[in-house]
């Protein structure tokens, strides 16, 4: 016999977010507002501080050079490889200890955890999100962290 209360049980239980699952974050809310140094970061924004998210965007190298990085940068998509991005539209990010990656073509997607804030050096503000990367994604949204 068929019985609609389990039915339901199994239904909603399908419905319910996966703990682990990223929360998928675009750079149109990371940047929407104007960055002034010092400044308190949008709730929105800081909201998302150690959080496990999946970002699209462009890679860049963080210096230059050739070969595989352990560190670059995600650079907001909507930019289109052109101009200088704010300091609100750049993601910095870091490999898995051990691991690299090549600077890969086109939009890539990036899970990871996200840090927000301010990170000084030299009294300058270098950076306001940095991204613990677990894996890389292709237009697929398949790979793995060493990117191939």
């Amino acid at each position: 016999m068929w019985n609609l209360s389990k039915s339901l049980v199994a239904l909603a239980a399908l419905a319910l977010p996966v703990a682990d699952e990223p929360q998928t974050v675009d750079f149109a809310s990371l940047s929407d507002f104007e960055y002034v140094e010092g400044m308190e970061l949008p709730a929105h924004v800081t909201k998302l501080h150690e959080k496990k998210i999946r970002i699209s965007g462009f890679m860049a190298r963080e210096v230059q050079g050739e070969g595989p990085v352990e560190y670059f940068l995600l650079i907001n998509d909507a930019c289109g490889c052109e101009g200088v991005p704010l300091l609100n539209e750049i993601l910095f990010c870091a490999m898995p200890e051990g691991e690299k990656t090549e600077i890969l073509p086109g939009s890539i997607s990036l899970v990871g955890t996200l840090f927000v804030g301010e990170i000084v050096e030299d009294d300058c503000v270098i950076a306001l999100y940095c991204l613990d990367v677990d894996k890389i994604e292709s237009g697929s949204r398949s790979g793995s962290g060493s990117g191939s």
